[in-house]
């Protein structure tokens, strides 16, 4: 009950994710949401994710579920997570088809070594007004420039999720994050200030985006905040912004997806492969 009188404009949301008992099935995420409201003490969450799609279950029968839950006054606000573009756009058309409440928040996958999601998403997102939530900052603190391809993993969330260690510990990353390195060290600007000054001042994040800031201290967290606020210092010097574009190049040889599997009842699922456009297949429609 610590959080049912925080201040409004502290904002709470959770996650549904298909690993649980129901997986994104209405009986499921009304039993996920349940829990969460009452880990929180608090009466509604201002958003709701879908964690990522449910191969168990159909997508209709999720928005079906999370409309409910806006109507019912519990959640003010549905997002989707690590959907690729062409389920996304499925989403938007089986609310407007069903007058189901649309996804209106995003959180994917976005930093200097990945963005893939400026391909196809990011333009999907903003047709539909959509709002986008940039997860992994750094990378999940690779771009902290504390870590090395040589030696042991260093405490934090590559040693504590082994499953991080192939999305980012690969040797693309690793050429990517010299050719940063670097290039900070010539402008004497740290690793994490260059990559939040990015976010911030050159990606393509819009105003009604954001970041998500992980920390696993409390002055973590400070350091990710002042690191944030560099960014009034104005764009970055035009070789470090150069080379954290060469970066991302080099990144994308082993690019981990921004989007994870598709839902139950996505028409053709079988025939689409790992990322597949949702141009071309819209064409072929």
């Amino acid at each position: 009950a610590a959080l049912q009188d925080a201040p409004a404009a502290i904002k709470l949301g959770s996650k549904a994710h298909p690993s649980q008992p129901g997986g994104l099935s209405e009986k499921g995420l009304r039993s996920q949401l349940d829990a969460s409201l009452s880990a929180l003490g608090v009466q509604r969450l201002h958003e709701f994710y879908l964690h990522q799609p449910d191969t168990e279950h159909s997508l209709l029968e999720s928005l079906r579920a999370t409309d409910a839950f806006v109507r019912e006054g519990r959640v003010l606000a549905v997002g989707l997570s690590n959907y690729a573009a062409i389920e996304v756009e499925r989403a938007f058309e089986l609310c407007a088809e069903h007058g189901l409440t649309k996804p209106s928040v995003y959180q994917g996958l976005y930093n200097p070594l990945n963005r893939e999601v400026e391909v196809e998403l990011l333009p999907l997102l903003r047709k539909h007004g959509c709002s986008f939530l940039a997860y992994n900052p750094l990378a999940a603190g690779l771009l902290s420039g504390v870590h090395s391809p040589e030696g042991s993993v260093p405490t934090g969330r590559f040693k504590d999720n082994p499953n991080y260690l192939p999305r980012f510990y690969t040797k693309s990353c690793f050429d990517a994050l010299e050719t940063i390195r670097r290039e900070c060290g010539t402008a004497q600007i740290s690793m994490v200030e260059a990559t939040y000054r990015w976010l911030l001042t050159h990606s393509a994040l819009q105003p009604t985006d954001g970041l998500l800031l992980g920390a696993s201290s409390v002055e973590q967290l400070a350091a990710n905040l002042a690191a944030c606020a560099s960014a009034s210092a104005g764009p970055l010097p035009d070789a470090l912004r150069a080379a954290l574009d060469g970066a991302a190049g080099i990144a994308r040889a082993e690019a981990f997806p921004y989007w994870r599997s598709y839902s139950k009842d996505m028409p053709g699922r079988e025939g689409l492969p790992p990322g597949a456009s949702y141009n071309a297949n819209k064409a072929k429609a």
